[in-house]
C-alpha cells in the first residue's frame, strides 16, 4: 500500500471519496485508518478524516493540501462562493494551470509543494500569461529565495509574478508576500480562445459581433478562431473570464456544510452534491472491514 505519507495522501481522491460516499467504504481509506490512526473505533468518519488530514499537515503536505489551503484561504476566506469561481487544472498552451480564481478579473495560482520540482516553473508561467494578466506562485518557505533568483530569469514577467508562501503554520505568509502586477505583453488571442468549451466561444463571438459564422463544419472552428482574433485583445480577455466564471457553480449553503479538510474535493470533483448524502457519510460510526 506504501509508505506512511504516500497512503494517507492518496486518501484525498476523488477516487476514494467518490467510493466512500457511494459504498460506504474503500480499501485505502481502510488501509490508513487502521494502520496510522490510533484508537480508530468507534469514531466517526467525520473524526478520522480530520486525524487523517492533521497526519498530512505535518508531515507530507502534497499538492491536495496546498490546493485545499488556498482554496480555504481565498475562495472562502476572502472571497465569497456565490461571486467568484475558482478552477482546477486548466489547459494554458502548453501547461496546466493548478489553480485558477475569477472574480472580476481572472488569476492563476503555480503550486509547488515540497515535492514538487521547479525545473518548468518559467515556462509555465510564460504559459499562463498568454491568457491571465495575474500569476502567482504558492510554495513553501525554504524555496522562497530560489523562486526569486529564477523569477529574475524572466526580466519584467518575472517581476509582475507575485509570491506567496505556506508557512511551516500552514498559513498563507503576510510577512512573506509579493502581490501580482498585472502583465498584459504575452496575451495571445489563440491561447485565450482554445481555453473556451464551443458554446462558450459562441457566446463571445454572439455578443461581440451580434452573429455566429456560416460555413460548412468543416470549417466551423477555424472561422470562429478568425473572428475571435478581430476582437481587440483586453477585450476578448474581458469576455472570456465572464464565460469561465459561469463555470463550477455550487450552493453556498451546501458548501458552508462541507469540512475545511474536504473543501477542495468537494468543490472541483463534486463527488457529493447534497448536504444530507455527505453528512450521513460523516456522522457514521467506522465501522472496519
Amino acid at each position: 500500500m506504501g509508505n506512511n505519507s504516500t497512503s494517507i495522501s492518496r486518501v484525498f481522491t476523488k477516487k476514494v471519496f467518490a467510493d466512500l460516499l457511494n459504498t460506504g467504504r474503500n480499501e485505502i481509506y481502510d488501509y490508513v485508518v487502521q494502520h496510522y490512526i490510533g484508537d480508530y473505533k468507534g469514531k466517526t468518519n467525520r473524526e478520522l478524516i480530520s486525524n487523517i488530514y492533521s497526519r498530512m499537515e505535518k508531515s507530507y503536505r502534497n499538492e491536495y493540501f496546498y490546493m485545499n489551503t488556498l482554496l480555504n484561504k481565498l475562495l472562502i476566506g476572502v472571497h465569497n462562493v456565490n461571486t467568484t469561481t475558482a478552477l482546477s487544472q486548466l489547459r494554458i498552451a502548453n501547461h496546466i494551470a493548478d489553480f485558477v480564481m475569477i472574480n472580476g478579473e481572472g488569476r492563476v495560482y503555480e503550486i509547488k509543494s515540497e515535492q514538487d520540482n521547479f525545473n518548468r516553473l518559467n515556462e509555465q508561467l510564460a504559459d499562463y500569461f498568454t491568457a491571465f494578466s495575474l500569476v502567482s506562485v504558492l510554495i513553501s518557505e525554504k524555496e522562497r529565495e530560489h523562486v526569486e533568483c529564477q523569477l529574475k530569469k524572466l526580466g519584467t514577467m518575472g517581476k509582475s509574478v507575485g509570491i506567496y508562501v505556506l508557512t511551516g503554520n500552514n498559513t498563507i505568509s503576510r510577512k512573506y508576500v509579493r502581490h501580482p502586477r498585472e502583465f498584459h505583453d504575452k496575451l495571445d488571442a489563440r491561447c485565450l480562445f482554445t481555453i473556451l468549451r464551443k458554446t462558450e466561444y459562441q457566446n463571445v463571438l454572439q455578443r461581440y459581433f451580434g452573429t455566429l459564422p456560416q460555413v460548412a463544419p468543416a470549417f466551423y472552428f477555424k472561422e470562429c478562431l478568425s473572428m475571435f482574433q478581430e476582437i481587440p485583445i483586453l477585450e476578448s480577455q474581458k469576455l472570456v473570464m465572464e464565460e469561465l466564471k459561469k463555470r463550477n457553480h455550487i450552493k453556498k449553503e451546501f458548501f458552508d456544510t462541507v469540512p475545511s479538510e474536504l473543501k477542495y474535493i468537494i468543490y472541483f470533483y463534486r463527488v457529493s452534491k447534497d448536504e444530507k448524502t455527505l453528512n450521513q457519510f460523516l456522522n457514521r460510526t467506522y465501522g472496519g472491514w
